[in-house]
């Protein structure tokens, strides 16, 4: 079931249009640029919903510290680097060694298959000068966020004859593509890339996302796709396939317009009871 490739700015979706056109007993590429746009949204619904997002970014965020021994993050995989501004002029003039610190809770285990993330970074020991600098925006942490980041074998490898995979190729060659989906979020090596589509041979991709930086990659290397915690893809596809049946006028009215007023549209009420645990309350 081959689909047309992923929309300009259309990235970082829980689950593929292969997916939502075998649910929805769609067999032809005539409503693909609806598809891709209905799992976006239906992605970022899902996002919204729960208070996280379940993609993997990487970057640096600014936090407040309230508490000498201990500052409380957002979902949080592993960290590089923590800063801490000391005189309150803006600048991050301290790095503190990562073997100070101690990420809670201690078994979350963010990388593996039913990890969850952290969201405290502790100070290990209590020796005068250890702590935390008290203020706004004290301190700076860089590294991987989000909910976990898992990733399985796509049994298959970058394969060029020999020849390396470029800074700024698109199209990458592959041995086996059978695993491959337009729509999953990859890693090669430490690179992040999104499947705008799929050949027999050749993906063509969207590269460095998220905050990692395209890099070159030897041939032969493994392709791994993030895997989502199986109730949000299941959420994903659930809120797409009733944005496909509200389009072609299948809900009730009512339904619709009971909807619209609530964050998410949901008369099941089993996308609710799919993302149940996964809601972080707003505070």
């Amino acid at each position: 079931m081959a689909d047309m490739e992923a929309p300009v700015g259309v990235l970082n979706l829980y689950a593929t249009p292969t997916d939502l056109k075998r649910r929805l007993g769609i067999t032809d590429t005539t409503h693909d640029v609806v598809l891709w746009h209905l799992l976006d949204v239906a992605s970022r619904v899902v996002d919204g919903y729960c208070n996280r997002n379940f993609y993997v970014s990487t970057e640096s965020k600014r936090y407040d510290v309230r508490e000498r021994l201990a500052v409380h993050v957002d979902d949080l995989i592993e960290i590089t680097e923590l800063a801490e501004d000391h005189d309150r002029d803006g600048a991050y003039e301290k790095t503190r060694g990562l073997t100070d610190m101690i990420l809670y809770p201690l078994d979350s285990d963010p990388t593996s298959q039913h990890g969850v993330p952290h969201r405290v970074i502790r100070i290990k020991s209590r020796r005068s000068g250890a702590c935390f600098p008290l203020g706004r925006a004290a301190v700076k942490v860089t590294g991987r966020w989000g909910y976990r980041s898992h990733t399985v074998s796509l049994d298959g490898y970058t394969d060029d004859s020999g020849t390396s995979v470029t800074k700024a190729s698109r199209s990458i060659k592959v041995d086996d593509a059978r695993h491959m989906l337009a729509g999953q979020t990859i890693f090669v090596d430490d690179e992040q890339m999104f499947i705008r589509s799929v050949g027999a041979s050749v993906v063509t991709v969207e590269r460095g996302i998220n905050g990692t930086v395209a890099a070159e990659h030897l041939d032969g290397s493994l392709l791994k796709a993030l895997q989502f915690p199986a109730e949000v893809v299941e959420s994903t596809l659930l809120t797409a396939v009733d944005r496909w049946r509200r389009r072609d006028g299948v809900a009730r009215s009512d339904d619709v317009a009971a909807g619209a007023s609530r964050s998410i549209y949901d008369p099941s009420n089993d996308v609710q009871q799919l993302l149940g645990p996964y809601r972080r309350l707003s505070i």
